[in-house]
């Protein structure tokens, strides 16, 4: 469990402070759920954590900075050609902190208020997390609540859209991944022409779903929008997709039956880009049309229109795209972690700087969690000692098989998860299937109480 050494060489001019973080990381990975005193088990720890998050020459940008260079390392060690990138925006709810400085409007309401947080993750074509490769934080001014309408007018540049256009450009400029093909994967959120236009500039290459219903551009066929392009189109084929339960719509999970639509086509400039000369007044897109057929009673229906700036010539082109946007849920999983699992919102600090510096270190965790969960599910015959040193799975052994004796030969990656899952209130039985993020981290934290209490124990 020694995943947090590379922390040690964070760029901060001071060797016992990079120490530090290490220190805290694996700190408050041992119990992410609780506070930072309940963590760190006594009050000299947990002092020196707020005094961590305190020091100037600590940033949560070099934080994420080597989370980055980890990332890299990772998707070259995997020999993935092709990664997909997931980005979302969550809102953190801080209402609870009425004298933390700096906090502003999170879109409930005029009194609520909190941080914003954008990340991307790097995710394989298999649904392997690869690492986290980039995240910003911010407060927005509580006086520009209400003021959505007028913000529509702005530049790119000077609005919070423009987060997507920079995790972009920072996952287009990976110097040592040239032969990986990198693909964004973009909720409606992400919908911006300004998007598309510089993906095309720079040899990017994404897929978005559209909510800006656009003019296309084609020959006789002036003013027909996306929507009434795509419903023209022949039905190209059907595509089975399994869609995960959806905690915010309460949606559970099923397999769907998907009828596909695609086209290529050309979409114009909206009018109310003016500023930017440098904008093209159109952009070549493939279009693609998921629509799902026999929806059982009473549940709504599944139906995404697709922008992607990446070849869709055939129907088998069509289904891999509709494929690899499906793991842009893979983002929610993570912010679903961040928030559940290591209890973000629960934070306390005087000021939102210091927030966004945990708020880091917390990331880093929630996606350890993910990528071991996800590793024994896709590479389920490994060896677990890919995860944890030779005393930790041999500790894991004896308590959850209940026995004074560990094997010379270490279980699978399959194995030890279970096992962990099993400290975290995972039954086993056939019915169970494979456990899921929620349980395996409950028994992360039995596990690192129990691997706590042995160094005391000899």
């Amino acid at each position: 469990m020694g995943e947090y050494n590379a922390y040690r060489a964070i760029e901060l001019g001071d060797k016992t402070l990079s120490e530090r973080v290490e220190k805290t990381l694996e700190q408050l990975s041992s119990n992410p759920q609780a506070s930072i005193s309940g963590a760190c088990k006594n009050q000299h720890q947990s002092k020196a954590v707020y005094r961590l998050i305190a020091n100037e020459k600590f940033t949560a940008e070099a934080v994420i900075k080597v989370s980055r260079q980890e990332t890299i390392r990772r998707i070259a060690e995997s020999g993935e050609r092709v990664v997909l990138l997931p980005q979302d925006t969550t809102s953190i709810n801080y209402s609870g902190l009425k004298n933390t400085e700096g906090l502003g409007d999170v879109g409930y309401k005029q009194k609520s208020h909190g941080l914003m947080l954008h990340t991307a993750i790097a995710v394989s074509e298999a649904g392997q997390p690869l690492g986290l490769l980039a995240e910003k934080a911010w407060s927005r001014p509580k006086d520009e609540y209400g003021k959505k309408k007028q913000r529509k007018q702005l530049p790119i540049e000077t609005k919070e859209s423009n987060k997507w256009l920079e995790t972009l450009e920072n996952a287009n400029i990976i110097e040592d991944l040239k032969n990986v093909h990198f693909i964004h994967l973009c909720d409606r959120e992400g919908d911006l022409y300004e998007l598309f236009a510089k993906a095309g500039l720079e040899g990017a290459t994404y897929i978005c779903r559209r909510v800006q219903n656009r003019i296309v551009m084609q020959e006789n066929e002036q003013g027909l929008s996306i929507s009434a392009y795509l419903d023209a189109l022949p039905i190209a084929g059907k595509l089975l997709v399994n869609v995960p339960r959806d905690s915010h719509t309460q949606r559970e999970p099923r397999t769907v039956k998907l009828e596909i639509r695609f086209g290529n086509t050309l979409i114009k400039k909206p009018a109310n880009i003016k500023e930017s000369k440098r904008l093209p007044d159109a952009v070549a897109v493939s279009l693609i049309s998921a629509t799902e057929v026999d929806t059982p009673s009473g549940v709504e229906p599944i139906s995404w229109q697709l922008v992607t700036n990446d070849k869709v010539e055939t129907f088998e082109d069509a289904i891999k795209c509709v494929k690899r946007y499906t793991q842009r849920w893979k983002i929610e999983i993570f912010h679903n972690v961040l928030k559940s699992g290591c209890s973000i919102e629960k934070l306390q600090a005087s000021t939102a700087e210091k927030l966004v510096k945990l708020i880091a270190l917390y990331s880093v965790i929630a996606l350890q969690i993910m990528i071991l969960t996800y590793l024994a599910r896709t590479n389920p015959d490994a060896s677990c000692e890919i995860a944890f040193e030779e005393h930790e799975w041999k500790i894991l052994f004896k308590v959850a098989r209940k026995t004074k004796s560990a094997p010379e030969n270490p279980p699978t990656i399959k194995e030890a998860v279970i096992m962990v899952a099993k400290l975290g209130g995972f039954l086993g039985r056939k019915s169970d299937g494979f456990p899921g993020v929620a349980v395996i981290w409950r028994g992360l934290i039995s596990f690192c109480a129990i691997l706590n209490a042995s160094r005391f124990l000899g």
